[in-house]
């Protein structure tokens, strides 16, 4: 589910777009939400501090802040694939997002309801088709957010995390190499779902990539040979796809 944000410091406003946006993610079923207002950019900032991709509805004029194209331009440092839609009063800035280079979705001027919720429900749509094509593709990707970057890695090209020391440090293993951050094992299970089979309490592996299962040794064997631990409980629980790849074969 991805988040959206409203940033405006007009109350009776936020409030009018707050329920144009709910009532059109629940008519249309959209994987989207919660919506969360914030009056200041200093405030939408430490929200989205995680590098979490999220959809934000941005105002131009911030008095006593910086304007909403300098905020968006600290938005795509933190998650660059987000979907950023500028509502504002100003018919005339609309060439400012080309010069920031912000790559915004839309510019929607105030003032007419109708057009408003005619280019909300536009936007909304377009994002949800947007991501439902992401997810057709072959794979999905990994977003990591490394000191004050976010990197993107497909699916297809690890192979698997593996937990090592202590205090929820993780080693993903790459075709092209390593990396190592902060999480668990436990999380990343639930947020990468079925490609990815907690092999072990210290492994999490991407099935598509294992070449064969070592029954007696408790090893699963990578396309690159690399190996993975295998649990006696998992062991009983292999998944069904991987039947084929038993070694010995059972």
């Amino acid at each position: 589910m991805i988040p959206i944000f409203i940033c405006d410091d007009e109350l009776p406003f936020v409030r009018q777009i707050e329920k144009l946006i709910k009532n059109q993610v629940s008519i249309m079923a959209y994987d989207m939400g919660p919506v969360q207002i914030c009056s200041s950019p200093d405030a939408l900032l430490d929200e989205i501090s995680k590098g979490e991709r999220a959809i934000y509805f941005l105002d131009i004029d911030f008095p006593g802040f910086e304007n909403g194209f300098e905020l968006a331009m600290k938005i795509r440092k933190i998650d660059p694939r987000g979907f950023i839609i500028f509502i504002t009063a100003h018919n005339d800035l609309v060439m400012e997002t080309f010069r920031y280079r912000l790559e915004a979705m839309d510019y929607i001027v105030k003032g007419d309801g109708q057009k408003l919720k005619d280019r909300i429900q536009s936007c909304l749509g377009s994002i949800e088709q947007r991501i439902c094509d992401e997810q057709k593709e072959e794979s999905g990707y990994f977003s990591l957010k490394l000191f004050d970057t976010v990197r993107h890695i497909p699916l297809q090209q690890i192979s698997f995390f593996e937990a090592i020391g202590t205090k929820h440090q993780i080693r993903i293993h790459m075709k092209d190499g390593i990396l190592d951050f902060y999480s668990s094992l436990q999380q990343l299970e639930e947020e990468l779902g079925e490609t990815f089979w907690r092999c072990h309490r210290g492994f999490l592996v991407n099935w598509k990539h294992i070449r064969r299962i070592d029954l007696k040794k408790n090893e699963i064997e990578l396309e690159n040979q690399e190996r993975c631990l295998l649990s006696r409980r998992e062991k009983s629980r292999i998944p069904q796809e991987l039947k084929g790849r038993l070694f010995p074969f059972v």
